[in-house]
């Protein structure tokens, strides 16, 4: 079976009670205090109020206030899924499909799903058709798999419309219909949905259901492709050895021109019909890792977009660490926002590589910042795209080693002072310290200065900066360039950017997951040093195949200082953006990358510099000379400028 994933993304519940306790909880909740709910719910949940032990069960399954058990969890689910609590029975019914807390039962999965699923919940209905679909426990039935991904599909879900176009694509339980295929695959694709684009282009290539057309299908193929089919690459060089270079070259236009009509449904995990019984919030779920091609899956929770197609200019930002003012000097210099901060970039992108927060004081204000920005960007026809760094992953966590005490001061509130021990306690009881790769230090017993409390509240699963920073990705594709926090290292090369993506979010959004994953290791995009210090003939192989891997020209890192320029390696295919930005070095600089249509060139205090091939090549002085001019001397370039000259010197 596949692994179903959404039961930490059900809301709390609030309906049918009217307790000053219960009432007490929800407050305690929202503000973060899960220690104060526990106390306030759980003796009415142990009287026998159903949504109090449902809530419990969350909180159990989510460890917010308690130590996480899935077996506590799964208790409460069922005493309250047992009096008819639809987000109970879904919840229920996820633990038995995963064996957690519970003996793994695709039988009291399935029932579990058809309970919530008759209460219209999506995500139980194309669960359960899954189930059926693959047959994994309770004996493959192709009808019932129909009859729940029709009720799924016709609500939106793209992975059920998937679904139903296998089984037609391929006759499974219904006479096969390759039109009908088509049908579904293409409302699929038109949500983004990147196994529907694929199968279209096979059904184009093999002539089943349209005459055959390899410029439809080297199209279909390519955006499966972009959008992350690991199936499709190997498709479309397949497709292109058939074709004449210039069919090529229009289907590459075609593939191009073409985005989803809409997007894929936001409410994947059926929170709206939750809400809707309810009449509470409604949760929007975090992404999870993408579902397996060629198969009918799941529905997986959204994703946020990662490639971006036809953008003519790029701005790229680094490692910014809390100093708003020099961040608002470098996209003045750029000219994306105005003297009032606001965006008149137009149609540009801003890419921030990450690492916004921890060590200056101002990480609040870069965050509220760049939240206005993404939304004037967007109107504007534009986008602003702030990369998860290995520092972001830090303050969710809880770890405050590069927390300034003028961080915590500018979330100070006049609760402080009562908070800030509470806060403390619960960090100890809840947080689960996330190991630092490459020899770092160990998380220490956090501090608790004024402002401690509403930080962590800030930075939680429920802060308006957790769930915003939990909201990005790591790694994008712009056009022909990849950007990621750190890089990526030979352990990663085959991975697709909704797995690289999807894997750091389920990490951070369940901190158990962290020690040992993607987010902590020293080999992934959030800590390696490779491509920035690595030995480049020893690393060129695995770059290429990088970026033959991700159909890209360069890669773009920050987290590595780049000794105050913005510095080309590995002939340009690297470029590092970590000019060091941030006051609280010594050696402040003010740079980024501009990438207009496909050509990278320096913005060195507002001045457009043609990058050198390489950091050691013979054009580096020039470049390096350029950009010291521009600097107030003496130019913190000026060590690297001496250290090339005695090494040009020093050469016959």
């Amino acid at each position: 079976m596949v692994k179903i994933t959404g039961f930490c993304l059900a809301a709390i519940l609030t309906a049918g009670v009217v307790y000053a306790d219960f009432e007490g909880g929800l407050a305690a909740y929202d503000r973060g205090d899960f220690a104060r709910a526990v106390a306030e719910w759980q003796p009415i949940a142990e009287r026998g109020d159903a949504n109090a032990q449902y809530n419990m069960g969350l909180l159990y399954a989510c460890g917010e206030g308690v130590p996480r058990d899935y077996q506590k969890a799964a208790e409460w689910y069922r005493k309250s899924a047992e009096q008819g609590v639809v987000a109970a029975e879904y919840n229920l019914a996820v633990l038995y499909a995963n064996g957690q807390g519970v003996a793994r039962s695709s039988q009291d999965a399935a029932e579990w799903f058809r309970k919530a699923a008759e209460s219209g919940v999506t995500a139980a209905a194309a669960s359960l058709a899954d189930i059926y679909y693959q047959g994994d426990g309770v004996g493959q039935n192709y009808a019932e798999a129909e009859k729940w991904y029709r009720k799924a599909a016709d609500q939106g879900i793209p992975s059920a419309q998937f679904g139903l176009g296998v089984m037609n694509d391929l006759g499974q339980g219904v006479p096969q219909n390759y039109e009908e295929a088509i049908a579904w695959y293409t409302k699929a694709a038109e949500a983004g949905y990147a196994p529907a684009m694929t199968n279209l282009g096979i059904l184009y290539y093999n002539a089943q259901g349209e005459k055959r057309d390899l410029v439809q299908a080297y199209a279909w193929l390519a955006r499966g492709q972009k959008a992350g089919d690991p199936r499709a690459a190997e498709l479309v060089k397949t497709t292109a050895d058939r074709m004449k270079p210039k069919d090529v070259t229009h289907a590459q236009a075609v593939a191009e021109e073409w985005q989803p009509s809409r997007k894929a449904s936001n409410d994947p995990m059926g929170q709206a019909a939750i809400a809707r019984l309810f009449k509470q919030p409604q949760v929007t779920p975090a992404s999870g890792a993408p579902p397996q091609a060629g198969t009918a899956s799941v529905a997986a929770p959204p994703t946020p977009q990662d490639v971006w197609t036809g953008v003519d200019r790029v701005i790229a930002v680094g490692d910014i660490h809390g100093d708003y003012e020099q961040f608002i000097k470098v996209l003045e210099s750029a000219e994306l926002i105005d003297g009032n901060g606001n965006w008149i970039g137009g149609k540009a992108h801003l890419v921030q590589t990450g690492d916004v927060v921890d060590r200056g004081p101002d990480s609040r204000a870069i965050m509220d910042l760049l939240m206005k920005l993404e939304k004037q960007a967007a109107a504007a026809g534009g986008g602003v795209h702030p990369l998860i760094g290995n520092h972001e992953a830090l303050d969710i966590d809880g770890d405050t080693r590069y927390v300034s005490p003028a961080e915590f001061a500018a979330f100070r509130t006049g609760d402080s002072a009562g908070n800030d021990r509470f806060a403390y306690i619960a960090a100890k009881q809840s947080v689960t310290a996330m190991a630092t790769p490459q020899g770092g230090p160990t998380q220490e017993e956090p501090e608790h200065p004024p402002g401690f409390a509403e930080w962590r509240q800030a930075f939680g699963p429920n802060g308006v900066y957790g769930r915003w920073i939990r909201s990005h990705n790591t790694a994008i594709k712009i056009n022909r360039t990849l950007f990621v926090h750190a890089g990526i290292t030979a352990k990663y090369a085959d991975w697709t950017l909704d797995r690289i993506n999807g894997e750091v979010r389920k990490e951070l959004n369940d901190s158990a997951r962290a020690d040992g994953g993607i987010v902590t290791d020293e080999e992934g995009p959030l800590w390696t040093r490779d491509l920035a210090q690595g030995d480049e003939a020893q690393l060129a192989p695995v770059v290429d195949q990088i970026l033959k891997h991700f159909d890209a020209d360069r890669i773009v890192i920050g987290h590595t200082y780049s000794d105050g320029a913005i510095t080309p390696r590995f002939g340009g295919k690297v470029i590092l953006i970590d000019v060091g930005l941030s006051r609280v070095y010594d050696r402040v600089q003010l740079g980024c990358l501009e990438i207009d249509r496909n050509h990278a060139y320096a913005l060195h205090r507002g001045h457009g510099l043609e990058l050198p091939d390489d950091e050691n090549g013979p054009d580096m002085l020039r470049y390096l000379r350029q950009a010291a001019a521009l600097d107030p001397q003496p130019s913190p370039l000026q060590a690297r400028i001496r250290k090339l000259e005695a090494k040009a010197e020093s050469q016959p």
